[in-house]
């Protein structure tokens, strides 16, 4: 196996003459984004960047991301992606925690940048782009790749030396950073090369964001199989926009974004033919966004389950598995997150890190080449989540007798009422089914008599109406009776997202649980 440092060199000699990145008006070839990206290396060193160095980027999607993503590893420095939803006071502890020496910002970021680059002591480096005026102190970007050498040396690295550190949301408390080794991605991009069929036909888009993992595994496995890749800052206009002029076969989606294209008033007037699939996962799906989604955004829709700790796509679905409409038991199917990808190792544990058999609910674990090294500076949380060579997910789950997964839900987002386990994963599915219903949100909040009760979080459909009486009705009959909500509370605006569109429990549970010992 080969680090992802020569992934792209690789590329630039096998496929000079094909795109290799369209973003915009801006098409380069593999052979011009190889030339960019070595003048990018040659800049950052020229900076005395070396080897190990951690180098922020804070960007919606685009061709500089990808350049600073292969830049990094053919010098052996460390990519730090950052979210883009991030508050000062977390942008400013993650590049101080992680020690960052240089930072590429856009734009759209500078007054953000601005408002902590006083207090980042060890910041040594800000390359800017855009047209506004730069922030104090910064180079521009395109201004630097003219002045440096047009050709770096490849650094020498090892397979488990750290390529990138990406941040947590901090969900569940203060952010901690992922350090995912070269031998990590490279291991990742073969997966999804194999489960994906990828092929040098293939246009991916990106169209989630490329600071997270539900779609930066494929920055490098695209290269390897000399296929392009677009570049997407999401709305769904734009999606739509992009899709029509570029002709994509493939792209990543969060549930949150399949809700977004599929319920748009104009999503009938695109022509989705092009699309040989979309990965969907980064979170659950409920049923209910899927139904929507076959009828409108017509393609191969494939379940992937997928952890930053385990180096984005851990399993995979077949597509036959996939069905919306049917027999119960065929639907079923469609919750399961597929089969473990080669260089994964699944198991599902209990309490005691026994493994449990087939349908028994436990704990999941993950072992093999894609497990993270560990969590930056904060060895106690490494050894809380790497056990007996197995990274404990925190996700509840179980494995059929085919070895497909099936998660149930979050440890900390399952309910306990009356000593029965409630998860809110299984509730969200039926509610979101509701035609009313556009975005659910399913949590335990405190009650004197059972501990916790359920709680729903709805958001309605524009021009549609539903009572509490209406979805509480709704769910008798389909789910158990202890599982139905106990009540209901209507939001008037979408629910809160973390930084890769997951909907941020515990933000909705903190004002119930407030003042009490719980865990949220």
């Amino acid at each position: 196996m080969f680090p992802i440092s020569r992934i792209l060199p690789r590329a630039a000699a096998m496929y000079p003459d094909r795109l290799a990145v369209w973003d915009g008006e801006a098409r380069f070839t593999f052979e011009q984004l190889g030339r960019r990206v070595n003048a990018l290396a040659g800049a950052l060193a020229g900076k005395g960047l070396k080897r190990g160095d951690r180098v922020a980027i804070l960007d919606v999607n685009s061709h500089r991301y990808a350049e600073a993503y292969y830049a990094c590893a053919q010098t052996g420095m460390i990519l730090l992606p950052l979210n883009t939803r991030l508050s000062p006071p977390e942008l400013r502890y993650i590049l101080n925690d992680a020690g960052a020496k240089a930072a590429l910002i856009s734009e759209t970021f500078f007054p953000v940048f601005e408002g902590v680059r006083d207090s980042l002591a060890g910041l040594e480096t800000v390359i800017a782009y855009g047209k506004g005026p730069h922030p104090r102190g910064a180079e521009d970007y395109e201004t630097l790749l003219a002045a440096a050498a047009p050709d770096a040396a490849l650094a020498p690295v090892e397979l488990g030396d750290i390529a990138q550190i990406y941040y947590t949301s901090g969900t569940t408390g203060e952010p901690k950073g992922v350090c995912l080794t070269y031998g990590n991605m490279v291991a990742s991009a073969l997966d999804s090369i194999v489960g994906l069929a990828l092929r040098p036909s293939d246009v991916w888009l990106h169209a989630a964001p490329m600071f997270h993992l539900v779609d930066a595994w494929s920055i490098w496995s695209l290269p390897m199989v000399g296929a392009p890749q677009v570049m997407l800052h999401f709305t769904p206009e734009r999606a739509m926009e992009v899709i029509q002029r570029t002709r994509p076969t493939g792209t990543g989606l969060p549930p949150t974004l399949i809700n977004m294209m599929a319920n748009h008033p104009k999503v009938g007037d695109c022509d989705f033919s092009s699309l040989r699939l979309v990965l969907y996962g980064g979170s659950p799906t409920p049923l209910g966004i899927l139904q929507k989604a076959v009828k409108t955004i017509d393609t191969t829709y494939i379940h992937g389950y997928g952890i930053t700790e385990t180096s984005g796509i851990t399993t995979l679905a077949d597509a036959e598995d996939f069905c919306v409409e049917g027999p119960a038991e065929r639907v079923a199917l469609t919750g399961s997150a597929g089969r473990a990808v080669p260089h994964i190792e699944l198991g599902v544990v209990d309490d005691d890190g026994r493994s449990l058999g087939a349908g028994e609910v436990g704990e999941v674990v993950v072992s093999g080449a894609r497990v993270m090294q560990g969590y930056w500076n904060k060895p106690k949380h490494t050894a809380e989540a790497l056990r007996a060579g197995r990274y404990h997910t925190g996700d509840m789950g179980y494995l059929d007798s085919r070895q497909r997964l099936f998660v149930v839900d979050r440890k900390k987002d399952m309910i306990i009422s009356g000593g029965e386990n409630v998860y809110s994963v299984e509730v969200e599915n039926v509610i979101s089914t509701h035609p009313a219903v556009l975005e659910v949100a399913v949590i335990g909040v405190p009650d004197a008599q059972w501990g916790e009760s359920v709680k729903a979080i709805v958001v309605l459909r524009d021009g549609t109406a539903a009572s509490e009486a209406d979805l509480l009705g709704y769910c008798r009959g389909r789910i158990a009776g202890y599982k139905i909500p106990k009540s209901v509370d209507f939001a008037r605006e979408a629910l809160p997202k973390t930084g890769p569109g997951k909907i941020a429990k515990r933000r909705l549970r903190d004002p119930y649980w407030a003042g009490r010992t719980a865990k949220i």
